[in-house]
């Protein structure tokens, strides 16, 4: 069955297997809860999930492979596309229990298998996007005769990067032309790179305030932890009501400020603030602003015309069938601040591999309708659970509180694909009878649903500390974060509907 061009699952059904999947299905809420702890074996044996938390099979095998010929098998093998990354973790990081080896173009690094530095080097690559893609490994195995055959892609075009740049410039708006876009191997990968370009430019000028707005991603704010230094200072407001605060730390501090970080709307609450009275602030003080729309997409919310430079995750949207990882940034040609870090940003980018490349251009024609396809889903199922007397509280990106500002930016009936809502009774009981895939992610063909703090911020649940902070972001432990996918509106709310009938009996 097909919508604009599009495949689609009825619920229920599963997701075709893909060798390069960035989805994986997760287990119950008793299960998540220590999970890592009590079953280290059942997560290393995942066969595919999303990559920079899950390695991928092709990658196990290539490391396999080198350790047949060298023998290292009591060691972890981490593959870096260039020696600069590997030089800044261990700038970042001193270990000494390491050896390293040039590998068919990749660094291969041999770690102490269950070491503490293992463990730093694999947070490294995940918050940074510095690891291998699948298909490249894959590549090197079926070169070396390893595998006998590797995925199909209907066509290798040498085109594929402008293909897909055309589509993304397009979506930003029409002051976006398709040479201010730059590709990296991962959302990730993209925010990493432009934040080291845009840290070495901020002390230069000693500016050493960096202002997180609304509560980021974990690995933007992992990225931002990872690269500032101890006389450098993060100051994050989280709430909307927070702008205040934050027009007064310009009004004393400005001279300092380097940047300002923010999403729009923010992952998970939805949250869209005032881009215009933001980029005057900046603006003023010559302040960066980076912009990150992924969440609704550049092709709703058109932040292009107030941001510096905007962040996009391709793996969302884009890559709607779930199996490519990539990332964009783009440079609006008004900015001369975000201009400037252009070059540099790009010299320390990961490329995507070629075909991953190959891969997201076959899917790169239906973006567009994709987009449009899930918009006019996502009003009916928030209208249902917002209607829902089980549902405590729905974040989307018209909510009441913020609706204002993501209209002035998206228009009507754009709201992206994701929805952030708590429910009133059991939590567990809703979640583990919930009849979809279970998987982090979002803007994919198959809806998705995940316990988003149990997944995104476990370890702040650990501690006194990570539970303050999380209440005062106003992020409930218990908050469910739903990607709605391509399968008819009627069947996703009905399968959400028995769920909540579920909890409301019980209770």
């Amino acid at each position: 069955m097909k919508v604009s061009g599009l495949s689609h699952f009825s619920l229920g059904q599963a997701v075709p297997k893909r060798d390069h999947a960035v989805c994986v299905s997760l287990p119950t809420i008793k299960d998540l809860i220590g999970y890592e702890e009590k079953n280290p074996k059942t997560l290393a044996a995942m066969r595919s999930g999303y990559p920079r938390f899950v390695r991928n099979h092709r990658i196990k095998e290539l490391d396999h492979h080198y350790k047949q010929i060298d023998g290292k098998d009591g060691n972890e093998s981490f593959f870096f596309s260039n020696h600069y990354d590997w030089e800044l973790f261990r700038k970042l990081y001193p270990i000494t229990d390491w050896s390293k080896d040039d590998c068919d173009g990749l660094i291969r690094v041999c770690i102490p298998k269950d070491s503490k530095s293992a463990q730093l080097c694999r947070l490294f690559q995940q918050h940074s996007g510095t690891g291998i893609s699948s298909r490249l490994a894959e590549d090197i195995l079926y070169r070396k005769g390893i595998i006998s055959k590797r995925e199909f892609i209907r066509t290798s075009k040498s085109s594929s990067t402008e293909e897909i740049c055309k589509v993304i410039s397009k979506a930003h708006g029409p002051e976006i032309d398709s040479e201010d876009v730059l590709l990296a191997n991962s959302g990730a990968n993209a925010f990493y790179s432009l934040f080291q370009a845009a840290i070495e430019n901020a002390r230069t000028q000693k500016k050493k305030i960096w202002i997180r707005l609304g509560w980021l991603y974990l690995d933007t704010i992992e990225t931002i932890e990872l690269l500032v230094k101890e006389d450098e200072k993060i100051v994050s407001f989280y709430r909307l009501q927070d702008f205040n605060k934050l027009k007064a730390l310009f009004a004393d501090f400005g001279h300092l400020i380097a940047g300002v970080i923010t999403e729009f709307p923010t992952n998970p609450l939805m949250q869209s603030f005032d881009l215009e009275n933001l980029q005057a602030l900046c603006r003023k003080h010559q302040a960066l602003l980076v912009v990150d729309p992924t969440m609704a997409s550049p092709k709703n919310a058109k932040v292009s015309k107030f941001a510096d430079i905007v962040v996009n995750s391709l793996t969302k949207y884009a890559n709607w069938e779930g199996d490519v990882m990539m990332g964009s940034l783009v440079f609006p040609k008004q900015s001369c601040l975000g201009r400037s870090l252009m070059q540099r940003t790009q010299d320390l980018i990961s490329r995507p591999f070629s075909r991953d490349l190959d891969r997201l251009a076959e899917q790169i024609p239906f973006y567009e309708s994709f987009i449009e396809h899930t918009n006019a889903s996502t009003i009916k199922v928030a209208e249902f659970l917002m209607g829902h007397p089980e549902v405590k509280e729905v974040r989307w990106a018209y909510q009441s509180r913020c609706s204002e500002n993501y209209q002035r930016l998206a228009g009507d009936a754009k709201p992206g694909c994701v929805i952030s809502f708590e429910i009133k009774g059991d939590f567990e009981t809703f979640y583990n009878s919930l009849g979809m895939l279970k998987s982090p992610s979002f803007g994919t063909e198959f809806s998705l649903c995940c316990p988003y703090v149990y997944l995104a911020h476990y370890s702040m649940m650990h501690n006194e500390d990570g539970k303050k902070q999380l209440k005062e972001a106003g992020i409930s432990p218990q908050l469910l974060r739903l990607s709605v996918g391509l399968e008819p509106s009627d069947q996703i709310i009905s399968v959400l509907r028995e769920s909540l009938d579920l909890v409301h009996s019980n209770s």
